[in-house]
């Protein structure tokens, strides 16, 4: 039986990869990677709506994955903590391992 401390601990981890649902915010991820962004910034690189970049970015600080830094009148984001990019790069792996695996079996039939 799962203890209410490991259940909203689990909880958590599932509310945690919810920012990984949608490619576009992993794209923005991947932008800020190299360093900080205006949402400007962000929308020229992604092709996407500004509203659609703060929607995205707004989910992201409220995960606690991006910070957000005024200077003057432009707001610059970042990554809060660069490990999320370990998750990033250990999840890019599983898949690509897999698609190896898919690829593999193709060719075999």
């Amino acid at each position: 039986m799962i203890k209410a401390r490991e259940k909203s601990q689990l909880e958590l981890i599932s509310d945690f990869f919810t920012i990984f649902t949608n490619p576009k915010r992993i794209q923005i991820l991947q932008l800020l990677r190299d360093g900080e962004l205006t949402v400007s910034e962000i929308a020229d690189k992604t092709g996407l709506p500004q509203p659609t970049v703060s929607q995205h970015l707004k989910l992201l600080r409220a995960k606690h994955i991006i910070k957000s830094e005024r200077r003057g009148n432009r707001c610059y984001y970042s990554v809060e903590d660069g490990r999320i990019y370990q998750v990033c790069d250990l999840i890019k792996g599983i898949i690509s391992k897999r698609i190896e695996e898919i690829k593999k079996d193709i060719t075999r039939t």
